[in-house]
């Protein structure tokens, strides 16, 4: 009992301490973040970061921007971009990512760099690999790079793709568990992993295919990139590991040194010059130009709003929030075209159809739509995607995967053999409405409706991209049965029109609306992401202006400059204070 007592006390002095200190602490952080911000030096170097992995989209958290970091790849694009034609930035020196970093990712940053340097700029990266495999996917998005530095203590070791499942079938029937799917067609593996001992011939097709598809396209983007052959290329990356001795002699890279040696290189590259974090630069800002909208959705397709938690979790495309986004794009009259950002492995069938038909009203408004495939946009990803004007996908998305899965884990003979437990049902209703239950397997009547609705949505998704990408049902099948594509295999088969990123994308929807190439225009982003001083007033009952009173005041407060006239004044008051105490009359 007294422990008991001693547990719910400290949970009361934690609600406590959160209702009372918390939004205190919040504010702090708000004014550290939003607070004055120092002028930019006339001539500098940006310091880019990426170590981290990247997500797609900025996060809908309104809180993410407190921690400081760029993990957004549409925000890194735009800020290389704008950087690109400001006049102060002389080059950027790029702390290189050696793991977790996507090919599609890769192939975007890549491009986005060779225009900064295209434009008379340096960049200068630097690898720094802890002993762990380096990712193939970030050296190519830096070989281009003017000089590729690799620490000396470091070995040089992108050595390629791999793909590891683990399959559970066996393992499910050991411990009397049983998974029943229903999958159009041999190509949908989504519940292989459940049902399988081992790969099946489709599932080791299909992978093998990906994988050969993606390593070649970087095999030939970093010859290109570092001016050898792709045979020299393959085989210096079939050699490694190797020493950063070696990796120069290959030309893989061209110095060896430590961060700070690549840093003072990058430097000198830019007399005059000082190193910038990347995300404390500023971009210069354009009014002016035709609008075009950009749609954003990233994560699993889900029924429903959009989420409003503040401290995180995963993003998704919540059907509502994402359709009602087109649907606002559609009725802006300053919108000229629409681009529609898809970066998602899939979902609810439901959600997706949602999504999709607030697409074709966007059409039917008159508005011109692009979708702009991320690092994947497959199953429910290419649905969302197959009525717009054009598709756009990066050589090594993954997209596709045009079929349809779904099915239940049974665990009730599991729950019987080691609990002796014992689930009985009282129905009333349809016959079938027992048919999901996980207490037992589909009965033959179960099984053939459910079949049945399998069937008709994998004929709704073969119509639907048929309609949408003007080609018949057989056609669309041969290149379906739930099979995953990269996106050159996607374009040799009709379901994308160009290779490119998020820049091909905007310069697509700039064509189709009939902006001239060099006319100036403006990005406008749905849906719009909730600011932290109207998060935090919904969180504690108070206005956004009020919060941000509140910030502002306590940023001038913070500020340095205020404080040493804040302590003059204490000084005055202290020595004034004196005086009046040395000629006191009692």
């Amino acid at each position: 009992m007294k422990q008991f007592l001693i547990t719910v006390a400290g949970v009361l002095t934690g609600l406590v301490l959160f209702l009372f200190i918390g939004p205190f602490l919040l504010i702090g952080m708000l004014a550290a973040s939003f607070g004055g911000q120092p002028a930019q030096p006339a001539h500098m170097v940006l310091a880019l970061d990426l170590r981290e992995p990247l997500t797609d989209q900025r996060p809908a958290n309104p809180f993410a921007s407190l921690s400081g970091t760029s993990s957004a790849l549409l925000d890194v694009l735009a800020k290389i971009d704008a950087a690109r034609t400001d006049n102060a930035v002389e080059g950027i020196y790029i702390r290189a990512n050696t793991g977790g970093m996507q090919a599609a990712q890769a192939e975007e940053l890549r491009a986005a760099l060779a225009a900064f340097r295209e434009s008379g700029k340096f960049v200068v990266a630097h690898l720094q690999n802890d002993g762990v495999r380096m990712g193939m996917p970030g050296y190519m998005a830096i070989a281009d790079s003017d000089e590729v530095w690799l620490q000396e203590t470091s070995e040089f070791q992108p050595m390629g793709l791999s793909a590891e499942v683990t399959f559970f079938g066996q393992t499910l029937q050991r411990y009397h568990l049983q998974a029943q799917f229903e999958q159009r067609e041999d190509y949908k593996t989504y519940p292989n992993s459940l049902t399988q001992r081992t790969f099946t011939p489709a599932h080791r097709e299909e992978i093998t295919s990906l994988m050969n598809g993606i390593y070649g396209n970087m095999i030939t983007n970093i010859a290109a990139d570092r001016g050898i052959t792709p045979d020299a290329t393959r085989a210096a990356v079939e050699a490694t590991p190797f020493t950063a001795q070696r990796a120069r002699e290959l030309s893989l890279i061209d110095q060896i040194g430590r961060p700070e040696e690549a840093e003072r290189a990058a430097l000198a590259r830019a007399e005059n010059s000082e190193l910038v974090d990347f995300d404390d630069y500023r971009a210069p800002t354009h009014s002016g130009g035709r609008v075009i909208a950009v749609v954003q959705g990233e994560g699993a397709i889900v029924s429903g709003p959009e989420s409003h938690d503040v401290f995180g979790g995963e993003s998704a495309m919540n059907s509502d929030a994402i359709a009602q986004a087109l649907l606002d794009a559609s009725e802006d009259e300053d919108v000229a075209a629409i681009v529609f950002r898809v970066s998602s492995p899939g979902g609810s069938v439901v959600a997706s159809d949602q999504i999709l038909a607030a697409l074709r009203t966007a059409k039917e408004r008159g508005k011109h739509i692009v979708v702009s495939m991320g690092d994947v946009a497959a199953s429910g990803g290419y649905y969302v995607s197959a009525y717009a004007d054009e598709i756009i996908a990066s050589p090594s998305t993954i997209t596709g995967s045009i079929g349809v899965v779904g099915g239940k884990l049974i665990i009730g003979p599991a729950m019987d053999y080691y609990l002796s437990s014992n689930t009985e049902t009282i129905t009333v209703g349809s016959p079938m409405v027992e048919m999901f239950t996980t207490q037992r397997g589909f009965n033959q009547a179960e099984r053939a409706a459910f079949a049945g609705f399998i069937d008709r949505a994998y004929q709704q998704f073969l119509g639907l991209v048929a309609d949408g990408r003007g080609m018949t049902p057989e056609q669309v099948r041969a290149v379906a049965q739930g099979r995953v594509w990269t996106g050159q295999q996607a374009l040799e088969r009709g379901l994308v029109d160009h290779l490119g990123g998020f820049s091909v994308a905007v310069a697509r929807a700039r064509a189709l609306a009939g902006i001239e190439e060099n006319a100036r225009v403006q990005l406008r982003y749905y849906p719009t992401v909730e600011s932290p001083f109207e998060a935090f007033g919904r969180m504690f009952g108070a206005s956004s202006e009020s919060v941000e009173a509140l910030v502002r005041i306590n940023a001038a407060l913070s500020d340095p400059r205020m404080q040493r006239v804040m302590a003059a004044m204490r000084e005055e008051d202290a020595g004034a204070r004196a005086q009046a105490d040395h000629f006191t009359v009692e």
